[in-house]
């Protein structure tokens, strides 16, 4: 349900480019809820088709565009298995990317911050080795 709340309000007062396809899937409990908490108007707004019960991984088309050549998504998961099943390019990005590709209507060309080398923090061997037994002991 926060991964829905802050989607809304990523999409509140946002249109999805008209040659976009927005989709997201949520289980019917997390539905029910985002219902009763106001979070699905503002994504309803936006444009975005909202599927329950079901698993992207269980979708082709036409849920999945014959036309799109590129799917953009935030699951992990998604972007290793889409490929395989519905035979089209995967780009992996935060949520917030994935909202502003939506409205812009162009993937973007550049990884997330979180993705570049520069923000990734390099250990030693000896200082990995140091982390993990502090972490484990605990």
């Amino acid at each position: 349900l926060g991964e829905v709340a802050h989607l809304s309000e990523l999409c509140k007062e946002r249109r999805r480019h008209p040659s976009v396809s927005f989709v997201l899937t949520l289980g019917r409990t997390v539905m029910a809820e985002a219902m009763q908490a106001g979070h699905l108007k503002s994504l309803e707004h936006f444009g975005a088709t909202i599927l329950n019960d079901t698993c992207w991984c269980m979708l082709t088309e036409p849920v999945v565009p014959p036309q799109s050549t590129t799917l953009l998504t935030n699951s992990a998961k998604y972007a290793h298995y889409a490929p395989g099943l519905v035979n089209r390019q995967v780009r992996f990005h935060s949520l917030a990317g994935c909202v502003d590709t939506a409205v812009h209507g162009k993937v973007p060309l550049e990884k997330p911050g979180w993705l570049r080398p520069q923000q990734l923090r390099s250990f030693s061997a000896a200082s990995l080795h140091r982390f993990l037994r502090r972490t484990l002991r605990h």
